[in-house]
C-alpha cells in the first residue's frame, strides 16, 4: 500500500504550497474542467437522440382502414403551415367516442373548437410577433402539449378539435406508439457526421492533456527537494502522479459543475435551429464512466511523458539545460498510418450505398489529427533555432522559444488541431453541398401562391376561391382541376383542366382557345412517366379512387400541342392540360384541385395574409408560397447536419480560446520572477508585452502552416472516399486562420494585466 501513501503525499504537496499552489490548482482545474464539460455534453448526444426517437415513436399513429367493431377511434387530419419561415405542424382531430386514443402530450382529446398548443407556439401567439398568426388559431386554448408529445422545446405543434374531420376526410387512429421507421442517412451525410464528431472532440482531449502539464517547473523543484531528503526516483514519480491526479479530479469536479449549471439553460438556447430538453442532455452512463476514467489516466500518462527527459536529482533538475534535439521519424508515423488507412477506403462512398468501414475512417482521421501535436514541437524547435537578431522584444521572445519551445508548441497545438479539423469539415461541406443540394429548385416568385385542396368538392373549391377573393393583396385567382388516368395495366398519368386564362397562369402557351389541349414536357421526365410516348386517340381509364382498381369511365386522348415547361411553371405541373369542353362527361366531382393565386409582392407578409384568409378551411387546404422555395428531405438533413457541425465548431473554438488563455496566464505566473528582474533592470513593460505577443504569434504561425497542411491532406483523402474532385475551400481556410490569429491577439491582451502584476516589485520576492 506504499503507492497509496505516495499518491497521498503528492496530493498534500499540491495542496500545501500556499497561495501559489492554490492558484496553480485553480488554473489546472479550469483548463481540464472546460474540456470535461464539453466531453460530457458530447456524451449526451446519444441520450438526446434516443429520447427524441422514443418520443417520435410514441407520437406515431397506429391506423386501421377498418377499425374493429365497437372500438372508438380518433379521426385525424394532418396539417402544416408556415409563419415567417418557421414551420408549424399539427393535427385536426375528432373522437368517435369516449374511448378514443388521446394524442401524446395532451390530457384529453380536444373537442370541436378547442386546441392544445406546444409551449413555444403558445408563447409565439401571445407575443406581439405572433399577432398576425392568431387569426389561424381562433380555437379556445385548453392546455399545452408536454414534452412527451414534442421533439424539442422550440417545436411549433398543436392538436385542434374539428367536427368536420370525418371518416372520409381523416385517418382512423386506433392507438399511438407505432414503430418508428428507421431512416438510413445518405453515405455522404454519414461521413460528414463521422468527420465532424472526430474533428470536434479530438481537440478537446488535446486541451485536457495540455492542461495536466501546467506548472511543471515548480513541481520539479519540489520533487528535487524530496530527493534531497532521501526519496527514491520511483517514489518521486509516484508522488508526481499524485499531484497530477489531484488536478485531474479537481478538473472533473469543475467540469461536472460547469455542465450541470450550463445544462439548466439549454432549453433557452436555439443554436443554428437546434434545441434540446434539459432532461435529454444527460450523459450516456458508459461514456460518462469512460470520461471519469480517461481524464485521470490521461493526467498520469502526460505527467510521466513530461518527465521522460527530466532527471530529478537532490541538487536540482537536469532539464534546465538545453534538451536534446527532437527526432522526426516517429512523429511522421501517424501521418503515414492515417493516410494509408484512409486511402484503403477511397471510392467506397462514391455510390448510393456506403461500403466504408467506420473504424478505419475514425482511426485514420484520429491518426492524422494526432500528428499535429506530435509534429509541431519539432517544427517550432527547428524554425526558432535559425532565427537571429531583431528588436529587443523579438529577441526576448525568440530566445525564450529557443530555450523551451515545447510548451509554446503544446499551447497552440490544440488550436492547430481545431484548424485542421475545420478545414476538412469546410471542404467536405462544400463538396457535399454540390451533391446534396438540388440546384434545380424552382426560383423564388414573390407574386405567386399555390393552394392545394384536400377535399376538392365543388363546394369546397368555390368556398376557397371566395375566401381568397377577399384576402389582402390578392389580385387574381386561378382554380385548376385534375384527374388521374391509367393506360394499360400500370402506366398512370394526369390531366389538368382549366380555362385558357387559368392554363396560361401555369404554363406559357403559344396560343389557346376553348377546345385546345397541350402536353407540357418537363425537363426531367419528357414523357410524363410513360415508357412510350403519349399519342392522340389512345383510350385511357379515368381513376376515381387511387386505392382501388381503376374502374372509371373511358376517355380518348385529344389532339394536343407539345410545349416545354418554362421557369414560370415552378416545376409543379406537367403532362396533359385541357380546356373544360374536352372534359365534358368526366366525373369532375372526383377531381383533385389546386388554386394558383396572383398576389401583390409589395404587400408586407403577403403569404401570411393569404394563409389567414384560408384559416376557416382548416385541414382542407394546404398553402405553399413560391417565394419560399421548398427543399427536399435530403437537403433538410444536410442543413441540419451542417447546422450541428457549425455549432460544434463554434463551441470548440471557444474552448480553444479559453484553454489558450488559461495556459497563457500560467506561463506568465511561472516566469513571474524572471519577468520582474527584467522590468527592474530597465526593460520597458511594453517590450515585455510585445515579447509575450511574439511568443504566442510565432508558434501560432507555424501551427497554422502545419494545420493547413494536415487539414488539406485530410480533406483531399476524404474527398477521394466520396470520389469528388479535390477542391479546398480557401475562403473557409482564410476565415478559420484569421479567427485563430485573432484569438491569439485577444488572449495576449487579456493576459497583459497578469503580466503587469508579475513585473511589479513584489515579483522579486524569494522564499
Amino acid at each position: 500500500m506504499r503507492w497509496l501513501s505516495d499518491l497521498a503525499l503528492g496530493v498534500r504537496l499540491a495542496l500545501g504550497g500556499g497561495r501559489t499552489s492554490w492558484v496553480r490548482l485553480a488554473l489546472t482545474g479550469a483548463g481540464i474542467g472546460i474540456g470535461v464539460a464539453v466531453l460530457l455534453a458530447a456524451s449526451s448526444v446519444t441520450t438526446v437522440l434516443s429520447e427524441r426517437d422514443a418520443r417520435s415513436s410514441a407520437t406515431q399513429a397506429v391506423t386501421a382502414e377498418s377499425p374493429p367493431s365497437g372500438q372508438d377511434v380518433l379521426y385525424q387530419a394532418y396539417w402544416n403551415t408556415e409563419y415567417r419561415g418557421d414551420s408549424i405542424d399539427g393535427r385536426f382531430v375528432r373522437a368517435s367516442g369516449p374511448g378514443a386514443p388521446v394524442p401524446p402530450g395532451t390530457s384529453r382529446v380536444p373537442g370541436d373548437g378547442e386546441v392544445f398548443l406546444s409551449p413555444a407556439l403558445a408563447e409565439l401567439l401571445a407575443s406581439p410577433e405572433g399577432e398576425l398568426l392568431r387569426e389561424r388559431f381562433p380555437q379556445e386554448v385548453v392546455g399545452t402539449i408536454d414534452r412527451s408529445g414534442l421533439n424539442a422545446p422550440h417545436d411549433l405543434r398543436f392538436y385542434a378539435g374539428d367536427a368536420t374531420v370525418s371518416e372520409e376526410g381523416g385517418t382512423a387512429v386506433v392507438s399511438f406508439g407505432g414503430q418508428l421507421r428507421e431512416r438510413s442517412l445518405d453515405p455522404i451525410l454519414s461521413l460528414l457526421i463521422v468527420v465532424g464528431v472526430v474533428a470536434l472532440l479530438f481537440p478537446v482531449l488535446v486541451f485536457v492533456g495540455i492542461s495536466t502539464r501546467l506548472a511543471g517547473s515548480e513541481r520539479d523543484r519540489r520533487l528535487a527537494a524530496l530527493r534531497l531528503v532521501g526519496a527514491g526516483a520511483q517514489r518521486v514519480r509516484r508522488i508526481a502522479a499524485g499531484e497530477s491526479l489531484l488536478g485531474a479530479f479537481v478538473g472533473l469536479a469543475v467540469g461536472v459543475a460547469l455542465f450541470l449549471v450550463a445544462r439548466q439553460f439549454v432549453e433557452r438556447v436555439r443554436l443554428m435551429g437546434l434545441s434540446v430538453f434539459v432532461e435529454d442532455l444527460t450523459p450516456w452512463p458508459p461514456l460518462a464512466v469512460l470520461i471519469g476514467v480517461l481524464v485521470p489516466v490521461l493526467a498520469v500518462v502526460t505527467s510521466i511523458v513530461a518527465m521522460r527527459r527530466t532527471v530529478i536529482e537532490p541538487l536540482g533538475v537536469v532539464r534546465r539545460t538545453k534538451p536534446v534535439q527532437r527526432v522526426l521519424w516517429w512523429r511522421v508515423l501517424p501521418i503515414i498510418i492515417g493516410s494509408g488507412a484512409l486511402l484503403t477506403q477511397a471510392g467506397t462512398m462514391g455510390g448510393a450505398d456506403g461500403r466504408a468501414s467506420e473504424p478505419i475512417l475514425i482511426g485514420g482521421i484520429m491518426m492524422l489529427l494526432l500528428s499535429i501535436p506530435l509534429l509541431l514541437p519539432w517544427v517550432v524547435e527547428r524554425a526558432v533555432g535559425r532565427l537571429r537578431g531583431g528588436a529587443p522584444s523579438w529577441q526576448l521572445a525568440i530566445r525564450r522559444l529557443q530555450l523551451e519551445s515545447g510548451t509554446a508548441a503544446r499551447v497552440v497545438g490544440g488550436v492547430a488541431v481545431v484548424l485542421a479539423g475545420g478545414i476538412a469539415l469546410q471542404s467536405m461541406l462544400a463538396s457535399a453541398e454540390t451533391l446534396v443540394v438540388d440546384r434545380r429548385q424552382p426560383e423564388a416568385d414573390l407574386s405567386r401562391v399555390q393552394v392545394d385542396l384536400r377535399d376538392a368538392t365543388p363546394e369546397v373549391t368555390a368556398e376557397t376561391v371566395a375566401l381568397l377573393g377577399r384576402s389582402v393583396g390578392v389580385e387574381r385567382v386561378h382554380p385548376l382541376q385534375g384527374l388521374a388516368f391509367v393506360r394499360g395495366e400500370d402506366e398512370y398519368g394526369s390531366m389538368n383542366i382549366g380555362t385558357c386564362e387559368v392554363l396560361r397562369a401555369y404554363v406559357a402557351l403559344p396560343s389557346c382557345q376553348e377546345g385546345d389541349a397541350f402536353f407540357v414536357v418537363p425537363e426531367e421526365a419528357p414523357n410524363s412517366g410513360f415508357d412510350t410516348p403519349l399519342e392522340p386517340g389512345q383510350r385511357v381509364t379515368v381513376v376515381l379512387d387511387q386505392e382501388q382498381v381503376p374502374s372509371g369511365p373511358q376517355w380518348t386522348i385529344p389532339e394536343f400541342t407539345e410545349v416545354e415547361q418554362g421557369s414560370e411553371s415552378g416545376g409543379r405541373h406537367y403532362g396533359l392540360m385541357v380546356t373544360p369542353s374536352l372534359a365534358e362527361g368526366l366525373p369532375l366531382e372526383s377531381a383533385y384541385a389546386s388554386v394558383l393565386v396572383r398576389v401583390d409582392p409589395a404587400q408586407p407578409d403577403i403569404a401570411e395574409h393569404v394563409r389567414n384568409a384560408l384559416a376557416p378551411m382548416t385541414w382542407q387546404v394546404y398553402t405553399s408560397y413560391f417565394g419560399d422555395t421548398g427543399v427536399s428531405q435530403r437537403v433538410e438533413e444536410f442543413q441540419s447536419i451542417r447546422s450541428a457541425l457549425l455549432a460544434g465548431s463554434l463551441i470548440t473554438l471557444l474552448l480553444a480560446g479559453a484553454s489558450l488563455l488559461v495556459l497563457a496566464l500560467e506561463q506568465v505566473r511561472e516566469r513571474r520572477r524572471p519577468l520582474a528582474v527584467l522590468a527592474a533592470s530597465g526593460v520597458p513593460r511594453g517590450a515585455l508585452g510585445r515579447s509575450l505577443l511574439w511568443q504566442n504569434a510565432v508558434p501560432l504561425l507555424l501551427a497554422l502552416v502545419v494545420g493547413i497542411a494536415v487539414g488539406g491532406t485530410l480533406a483531399a483523402l476524404l474527398l477521394k472516399i466520396i470520389t469528388q474532385p479535390i477542391v479546398l475551400d480557401w475562403a473557409g481556410i482564410g476565415v478559420l486562420s484569421g479567427t485563430a490569429a485573432l484569438m491569439v491577439v485577444v488572449v495576449t491582451l487579456l493576459s497583459l494585466p497578469s503580466l503587469r502584476r508579475a513585473t511589479g516589485a513584489l515579483g522579486l520576492r524569494s522564499e
